[in-house]
Order: C-alpha cells, then sequence, then structure tokens
C-alpha cells in the first residue's frame, strides 16, 4: 500500500439481474415494490444486510420471521467472515466463503414467503 492508496480485496455482484432471478423471493421481501429510496446497489452482500434488516426490524408475520431467522443469521455469519476474509486479504478463503453464502441464500430462498 501506497502512503495515499489503500489495496482492497472486494465482493462484488458482477450481475445483479440474474441474482434477482435467482433468488426473487429473497429480493421482493428484502426490497418491496413500494420501498422508498430505492437503493443503488442490490448484490447478495446487500442483499444479506437487507433481509437482516428486514427479518429483526421489519412488519414480517411472526411464522415468516420464525422461519427464517436462524438462515438469515447463518448467512450474516457467512458475509461477516467473508468481510473478514477480504480485510485479510486471503482470497481462497474468501472465496470458499462466498459460496456457502450462496448456498446459504439459496436455503432461505426456499423458505421466503412468496410475494
Amino acid at each position: 500500500m501506497g502512503k495515499y492508496l489503500q489495496i482492497r480485496v472486494t465482493a462484488t455482484t458482477y450481475d445483479e439481474v440474474a441474482a434477482e432471478d435467482r433468488y426473487s423471493r429473497l429480493y421482493a421481501l428484502a426490497w418491496p415494490v413500494a420501498a422508498t429510496p430505492p437503493v443503488e446497489h442490490r448484490g447478495l452482500l446487500e442483499l444479506t444486510q437487507a433481509l437482516d434488516d428486514r427479518v429483526r426490524l421489519g412488519d414480517l408475520p411472526g411464522t415468516d420471521r420464525q422461519a427464517l431467522l436462524p438462515g438469515v443469521e447463518k448467512a450474516m455469519a457467512l458475509k461477516a467472515s467473508l468481510e473478514a476474509a477480504l480485510g485479510d486479504r486471503d482470497p481462497k478463503s474468501a472465496d470458499s466463503l462466498s459460496y456457502a453464502l450462496e448456498d446459504a441464500l439459496g436455503e432461505l430462498e426456499k423458505l421466503a414467503p412468496k410475494p
């Protein structure tokens, strides 16, 4: 790293449209159509955080909240581990964690209510 430039390893969703197609229920849950203001980035890391906010602070029915909470907690833990691996410049661990996070979101997708 230079004196003024910082080098970072990052993870971003390269195709947000494909991600939204794959996790359509979760996207609908995280960002309802009437939500304002619209979010700028809607990648998987942002989705995970939005789901956590929605499950913990949102107006979901109790049964949906109970069903989703363990999976959301798992996804948030994986997101935190992924971000830590990126911060530690450990791309191998970050890569492995990215697959684990996608799998966790896939399991959540099965539990998410239909829009």
